[in-house]
């Protein structure tokens, strides 16, 4: 699945010669979180968030103090700008992630969430064709078809057994895997009781029936336990 599978096409967009007001109202119109600015060219040239709007001056009740000239910073100043500049480009968030309209979903996916934005604007040549935000993406979850584990007590066990190595690099000495009546039993030691949950997860996820976790976490020696102190 590519971007351009699930891209809004028709996207909403601002200048950087907006003004904010007028581009607060186009989000809330479009009930958007986020816009992107586009220059005169048909280039991304920015973003505008929600967050770049929540220091705005028209939010506080009251003025801030003044601060004597001295001890004014060069990021005070551009916060000042943020707060109480007029136009978009005052205001938007210049450093622009974007992809391609062949980038993969999934790694779209990851961009999003490394750099803990909503969405992200689809570019060809430079110039914004799409976009996709997190809301574009959460179908695929419920759209995705269902794992379908094979018949028979030995296949289930077989296709356990190797998703565990494939997965989690788990052997099958390391945990002992058996099914009777498509009941599954998990048996074994591991380091901790994140990768025990982490063999469940993955257990669950494939859909089996009841399962029985006797998996045990191993006990530090003692020697290792006086090494990390």
């Amino acid at each position: 699945m590519q971007a351009k599978d699930v891209m809004t096409k028709d996207v909403v967009h601002i200048s950087p010669t907006t003004g904010v007001r007028h581009a607060v109202a186009i989000m809330l119109q479009n009930n958007v979180s986020g816009l992107p600015v586009v220059d005169d060219q048909g280039r991304v040239c920015g973003m505008l968030t929600e967050g770049d709007v929540l220091l705005r001056r028209e939010i506080r009740l009251s003025s801030r103090p003044a601060r004597p000239p001295e001890v004014i910073s060069e990021l005070d100043l551009e916060r000042y700008i943020t707060s109480n500049g007029w136009s978009v480009a005052d205001v938007m968030s210049q450093d622009v992630i974007v992809a391609g309209p062949d980038s993969e979903i999934s790694d779209i996916a990851e961009s999003l969430q490394a750099h803990r934005i909503k969405r992200l604007p689809i570019v060809e040549d430079g110039k914004l064709i799409g976009i996709v935000s997190r809301r574009d993406i959460l179908p695929l979850i419920v759209d995705a078809p269902a794992t379908v584990l094979p018949r028979g007590d030995a296949s289930i066990r077989l296709a356990l057994r190797t998703r565990l190595r494939s997965d989690l690099g788990l052997t099958p000495q390391k945990v002992q895997v058996t099914v009777k009546d498509g009941h599954v039993t998990l048996e074994g030691q591991v380091e901790s009781e994140l990768k025990r949950k982490a063999i469940r997860s993955l257990v669950e996820g494939l859909g089996v029936g009841a399962i029985r976790d006797r998996i045990e976490i191993a006990a530090v020696p003692i020697e290792e336990t006086r090494t990390r102190a």
